[in-house]
């Protein structure tokens, strides 16, 4: 159940930010497309969705743990998340201008690449500090 979960967690990721593109893309060409009602309503059933399957992700995982002082891996995270959400809004709906949205862009994309390269960090979720450490010396082992 956990891999059925995790897969669909990355899928609503990989849609939630096509449809960023692609809102961006009409809005940037002043398409009418734009006021579509899929196109509005969408990205925040897949937002639901995302957080629904997060939820459930980190309190089935044993290996996370949630005091943030101890383990930074979960609020930088969720912190990656609301700023990605606040520059997609940016540059959407509060910049003005063609280059501040042009910059609320570029910011989102930095935001979703770095929460993305968070999720691959497996050495920050482990509670315990020398786990890393425990888990290169089994690789090197396991590999010689």
């Amino acid at each position: 159940m956990y891999m059925i979960v995790k897969n669909t967690h990355l899928i609503i990721i990989a849609l939630t930010f096509i449809f960023f593109i692609i809102n961006f893309v009409l809005m940037m060409k002043a398409s009418d497309m734009v006021n579509n009602k899929m196109l509005k309503i969408g990205p925040h059933i897949l937002y639901t969705f995302f957080i629904i399957t997060a939820i459930y992700l980190v309190s089935v995982n044993p290996l996370i743990n949630f005091y943030p002082i101890v383990n930074g891996w979960l609020p930088s995270k969720l912190a990656g998340f609301v700023i990605y959400v606040l520059s997609i809004t940016f540059a959407l709906k509060w910049a003005k201008s063609t280059l501040w949205r042009i910059a609320g862009l570029i910011s989102a994309v930095f935001w979703f690449a770095m929460t993305a390269r968070l999720g691959y960090a497996d050495h920050l979720k482990f509670k315990d500090t020398n786990a890393y450490i425990e888990l290169g010396q089994s690789l090197l082992v396991t590999i010689s």
